[in-house]
């Protein structure tokens, strides 16, 4: 599955509805912690790269279907 071409902030938005919470930032990554324990950092970019964020997503556990779902 491809993702679109996302923002730091459409990412950071998606998250939160995934149920992520903004633990921290420093410089221009932010971490965020899922109340089950898992953990993402991604880099909060006018444009986030499509191979960053799926890696990301992939360390966190989060399956691409469910994230292209929360989008808005």
């Amino acid at each position: 599955m491809k993702l679109p071409l996302l923002s730091g902030k459409q990412v950071l938005s998606t998250l939160e509805r995934i149920g992520f919470v903004k633990v921290s930032q420093k410089g221009s990554h932010i971490k965020m912690l899922h109340p089950d324990g898992r953990k993402i950092v991604f880099p909060y970019h006018n444009e986030v790269d499509r191979y960053t964020l799926k890696g990301a997503l992939s360390d966190a556990d989060i399956d691409l279907e469910d994230f292209s779902n929360a989008l808005k």
